[in-house]
């Protein structure tokens, strides 16, 4: 349906400064937009009337006009406006009620004077800037006025209704990993964001789920990862999952499906050989000269085929051990048992730690200060499904 409409406004200007026009016109874009909004609504209020749309939609026979008279006001980008409150008598049999439908007409939600969809833009601005900083870009540019509170409300309402799911264009390859936040009442360390990623067919990442809690806690690795993987393997019938291969994270991926194959970050291994290393007391130079060696052997000759690179590591190993390098040894031993998964499977990603990346996205924002858990859960999620999952609420 084409709903015509027609708005005149007198703007009074003292001169043509550029400056001077613009802020003048930003002051009327509140009374444009409410002679927009009153017209089309009056006017799709009649349309559904006389056609019994109305009738149907609330499954009646009988619906009878009472007053547009009164009127209701709405929070919008373009500030506060005031329409028509438009009120109804349906009757069933020998009852009738009296009800209110503007926001029904306009899809806006009961009882709330800030639609969703400002919410949800108002929740996009509060995790990709920090809430005064989006406090005042929003005055700034739309008149609209709001309380830093009002921002924050709008993060958790956003943050706690946004679904993940996987990518439709999605592999059986996942990545998991865990960053410090700092927040309240949790120690010198923080907590942990546990996030979980899926690759789609071009390489890139696409969020599947987001937990936070206690570093190396089992409980809310499960509320990040059992709902992707779950979905996962019933779509690809089993998944490759990249990461560190923290203890938590491996235990959590088998006890949610068997179906899981795990796979060793290759970002991670030589970037922990470094501490193990330490641990060893091994000086600089000969730290360098392992770390070298084993790259080498692991994943530069790729003319040596994988049994025959694990025999070689397997010497370096046992090299390790006869100068006491004990825990680096170990930690070596431990890689090399899902270190080729992604070749055994076929994969078309080499593991190079794209979630240790994302990181940094979540580090802009969460570095600015004290978080309660649900506070940073919430704007990374927001946060991560816009850089990552496209989440764009204007279209």
């Amino acid at each position: 349906m084409e709903i015509p409409i027609e708005v005149k406004i007198s703007i009074t200007v003292e001169n043509c400064n550029l400056k001077k026009l613009t802020m003048a016109f930003l002051r009327a874009l509140g009374p444009i937009f409410e002679d927009l909004v009153t017209q089309a609504l009056l006017y799709y209020y009649r349309d559904v009337y006389q056609s019994g749309l109305l009738c149907n939609q609330f499954g009646t026979e009988k619906i009878v006009k009472k007053t547009h008279s009164k009127q209701t006001k709405l929070k919008t980008i373009f500030g506060d406006i005031w329409i028509p409150q438009i009120q109804i008598l349906i009757f069933h049999g020998n009852k009738k009620t009296q009800r209110s439908i503007t926001r029904l007409l306009l899809g806006v939600e009961n009882r709330m004077q800030i639609p969703g969809f400002m919410k949800e833009l108002l929740g996009i601005l509060g995790s990709l800037t920090t809430y005064r900083v989006g406090h005042k870009i929003v005055e700034m540019f739309s008149g609209f006025r709001c309380s830093l509170m009002t921002i924050w409300r709008s993060v958790q309402w956003f943050g706690k209704r946004i679904n993940l799911s996987l990518a439709k264009d999605g592999t059986n390859e996942f990545e998991a990993d865990g960053t410090g936040v700092p927040t309240k009442n949790s120690g010198k360390r923080g907590s942990e964001l546990k996030v979980v990623y899926q690759r789609n067919k071009e390489g890139k990442l696409h969020l599947v789920g987001i937990a936070i809690g206690k570093y190396k806690e089992i409980s809310s690795w499960m509320q990040a990862m059992s709902g992707a993987i779950k979905e996962g393997v019933k779509q690809f019938g089993k998944l490759v999952l990249a990461s560190d291969c923290d203890s938590a994270i491996t235990e959590t991926a088998h006890q949610c499906d068997e179906k899981v194959l795990l796979q060793r970050d290759l970002w991670h291994v030589f970037h922990q050989m470094k501490y193990y290393l330490w641990q060893d007391k091994v000086e600089k130079s000969i730290c360098n000269n392992i770390i070298s060696l084993v790259y080498k052997l692991l994943l530069i000759n790729t003319k040596f085929k994988t049994e025959h690179r694990l025999r070689h590591i397997g010497t370096v190993i046992d090299s390790l051990i006869k100068n006491n390098y004990v825990h680096t040894a170990t930690y070596l031993k431990t890689c090399t048992e899902n270190f080729y998964t992604f070749i055994q499977e076929k994969n078309t990603n080499i593991y190079t730690s794209k979630t240790e990346r994302s990181m940094r996205t979540i580090n802009a924002r969460i570095n600015v200060g004290l978080w309660s858990d649900i506070g940073a859960l919430n704007v990374s999620k927001i946060r991560l499904s816009y850089y990552y999952n496209g989440l764009d609420v204007l279209n």
